[in-house]
């Protein structure tokens, strides 16, 4: 009888040590499994990836040529007073390129400047160069989407004087007005331009030195500001939006504040009965308060 219960303990011990073994050794097979394909779909996707980067490395190399073989053209009339030329380049028969060349004293008399437009399928690329002796400085590097471009100009924005270049576009997503327009100001050399300024919606005033605008939101739902040139720098007058009581409802009045009225250390410093006349000349004025735009 002692035997026999001696037998069932070991029989018992025996069981007790291997199973969990087995468990173990299941687990690691099923854990090396899904790691063996993490690592797949990794590679593969590491793989289109490099694709994607050689072929985006190729069409740059290739509009890199484009510029040159237009700075060359540019070169070989650098003596012009005024040059302007436009073509087409066709890359190894999959898409065109469209290319302008423009020389002349488009921002100041006392200098010339070049500008090459790039129209490729996917972007636009602007590039300006400054006349200097025999010879060309880049002074100002753009690229632009093309579904979001809408046009760049050359006018006086900060009532220096100086023409500036702009950049206006119109963003692709989002629900609300956002007309956009990035700002390089030429600076007292005549020469070099600005860092990139961008406004949301703006009016330009260079008459005062101010750019007034409506800020992104729902229409009777956001604010508009006002900012004021200071060299090559902005300062930040004012935000004016509705005043809304506890239940969201407008009061009738106007309130103006130094900060947009989402920001937590906000204060309102005037309170208005009617919104200020410089602000009804505005674009987008009718997106501030709502005509027009129910939703």
């Amino acid at each position: 009888m002692k035997n026999t219960f001696y037998l069932l303990i070991l029989v018992t011990l025996f069981f007790s040590c291997v199973q969990p073994k087995e468990k173990k050794d299941h687990r690691v097979t099923l854990t090396d499994t899904k790691q063996t394909n993490f690592q797949k779909i990794e590679k593969e996707r590491l793989k289109k990836r490099k694709k994607i980067e050689a072929q985006e490395g190729a069409d740059s190399l290739k509009l890199d040529r484009v510029l040159s073989n237009a700075l060359e053209i540019a070169m070989q009339n650098i003596d012009k007073v005024k040059f302007n030329k436009k073509y087409e380049v066709t890359l190894d028969s999959s898409y065109n390129v469209k290319v302008e060349i423009n020389l002349g004293d488009y921002f100041t008399p006392s200098f010339s400047h070049l500008i090459i437009r790039r129209y490729s399928p996917g972007n636009i690329y602007m590039d300006i160069y400054a006349k200097n002796g025999h010879h060309f400085e880049k002074v100002l590097v753009h690229e632009e989407w093309e579904m979001t471009y809408v046009g760049d100009t050359i006018r006086d924005i900060n009532g220096d004087g100086l023409k500036d270049f702009v950049v206006n576009w119109y963003g692709s997503t989002g629900c609300c007005l956002k007309a956009f327009s990035n700002v390089y100001l030429l600076r007292a050399d005549q020469k070099t331009f600005s860092k990139n300024f961008q406004f949301i919606n703006p009016s330009f005033s260079p008459k005062e030195q101010v750019i007034r605008g409506v800020c992104y939101g729902h229409p009777g739902e956001t604010e508009m500001y006002k900012y004021k040139w200071k060299g090559e720098a902005i300062d930040t007058l004012e935000y004016i939006t509705y005043e809304k009581n506890k239940k969201g409802n407008n009061t009738g009045m106007i309130i103006v504040s130094k900060k947009r009225f989402h920001n937590d250390k906000n204060k309102v410093f005037r309170r208005l009965k009617s919104v200020p006349k410089e602000y009804k000349r505005i674009e987008g004025y009718d997106w501030f308060t709502g005509t027009g735009y129910k939703q």
